[in-house]
C-alpha cells in the first residue's frame, strides 16, 4: 500500500538551448531514494545540487527489505518502521531545502524495494541511490537494489559517494569514453555539465580490447575538451581494461564524480558491464547516463 502517490509528470527542461542539447534536461527531475542510511543522505544532497532551484526532487522511502548485516556469511534482512522512515525523510527535506530545490515526499509500503524503485523511477528522468554497501558480488547474488538500477535502467542513475576530502561534488569531473560515435554525445553532456558548475574535467579512455584506438576521434574530442573548458579540460589514453583504467583514474585525479554510458547489456553478458563494475567499485559518485537520454 502506498501513502502517497508521488508520480508525476516530468518537469520542462531548463536552461539555454545548447544545454538542453547536450541533455542536462535529465537533471530536472529526480527520484532520490532514502533509507536513513548516510549515503542515502548524499544521494539527497548530490541530486538536490544537480537539480538546482529550476528543477524537481522527489524523495521516496519504502518499507521492504533492505541488506542489514553479515553473519556466517549470510545476509540477514531488515525492515525499516515507518518512524525511522519519516524521521529519514523529514531530515532529507531539510538537506534538499538547503538547495533551495523544491520537492514532494512519500513513503511506499510495498516490500520489494528494488521493483518500487524502478517501477516509480519511470515517471523521473534520473534516480538517485546512495553507494551499496555490500560488495558487488554480494549484490549479485540478493539481487541488490544497486545492481538491478544500473542493469535494468528505467532512467539514468545517480549513485552517491561522498567526495574525496577537499574536492566539492561535481568540481572534478571524469568522462568515460570508449571512442565510438555515441561517445562524442556523452562527451557533450559532460563538457555542459563542467560550463554549468565551472568544474575541470578529464575524458579517460582506456585503450583496450574492447575498445580500439581511434587517434582521429579522440583527436577530434580532445580539440572540443580544448576550445570549451581550456586548461580546465584533458584526455588520458590509459591501456587496459575499461573497468580498471576508469576507476584507477578517477581515483589518481580525486574525482568526485564519473559519468558514464551503458551499452544495455543483458543475461550473462551482463557480468561484464563495465558500467555496473565501475558503479560498484568507483571510488566517488557515479552517474550512469542512457544513451537514448543524450540528445542527438
Amino acid at each position: 500500500m502506498t501513502v502517497k502517490q508521488g508520480a508525476r509528470r516530468r518537469s520542462p527542461a531548463h536552461g539555454s538551448g545548447a544545454t538542453r542539447a547536450a541533455g542536462l534536461e535529465i537533471l530536472d527531475d529526480v527520484l532520490c531514494g532514502v533509507d536513513g542510511t548516510r549515503t542515502s543522505y548524499e544521494a539527497v544532497r548530490q541530486a538536490a545540487s544537480l537539480t538546482g532551484a529550476k528543477g524537481h526532487l522527489s524523495l521516496l522511502a519504502v518499507s521492504g527489505e533492505y541488506a542489514r548485516t553479515r553473519q556466517r556469511n549470510s545476509i540477514q534482512q531488515a525492515t525499516l518502521g515507518k518512524v525511522r522512515l519519516r524521521r529519514a525523510l523529514d531530515y532529507s527535506r531539510v538537506v534538499a531545502r538547503r538547495a533551495g530545490v523544491p520537492i514532494d515526499a512519500d513513503i511506499d509500503q510495498r516490500t520489494k524495494v528494488a521493483d518500487v524503485l524502478l517501477e516509480r523511477a519511470q515517471a523521473h528522468s534520473l534516480l538517485a541511490l546512495g553507494a551499496p554497501s555490500m560488495s558487488r558480488m554480494a549484490h549479485l547474488f540478493v539481487g541488490g537494489v544497486t545492481t538491478r538500477a544500473v542493469h535494468k535502467l528505467p532512467t539514468s542513475l545517480l549513485i552517491a559517494r561522498q567526495p574525496p576530502r577537499g574536492v566539492a561534488f561535481a568540481q572534478r569531473i571524469v568522462v568515460a569514453g570508449d571512442a565510438s560515435a555515441d561517445s562524442d554525445k556523452l562527451l557533450d553532456f559532460g563538457i555542459a555539465l563542467a560550463l554549468a558548475r565551472n568544474a575541470e574535467l578529464l575524458l579517460i579512455h582506456a585503450a583496450g580490447a574492447e575498445s580500439r584506438f581511434q587517434p582521429t576521434r579522440l583527436g577530434s574530442q580532445a580539440e572540443r575538451i580544448g576550445s570549451s573548458l581550456a586548461h580546465r579540460g584533458g584526455l588520458s589514453v590509459v591501456p587496459g581494461r575499461a573497468e580498471r583504467v576508469i576507476i584507477a583514474g578517477a581515483g589518481q585525479a580525486k574525482a568526485s564524480l564519473v559519468v558514464i554510458s551503458s551499452r544495455h547489456l543483458k543475461g550473462p553478458r551482463a557480468l561484464a558491464s563495465v558500467s555496473e563494475r565501475v558503479v560498484h567499485d568507483a571510488p566517488c559518485s557515479v552517474l550512469v547516463v542512457r544513451p537514448e537520454d543524450l540528445s542527438g
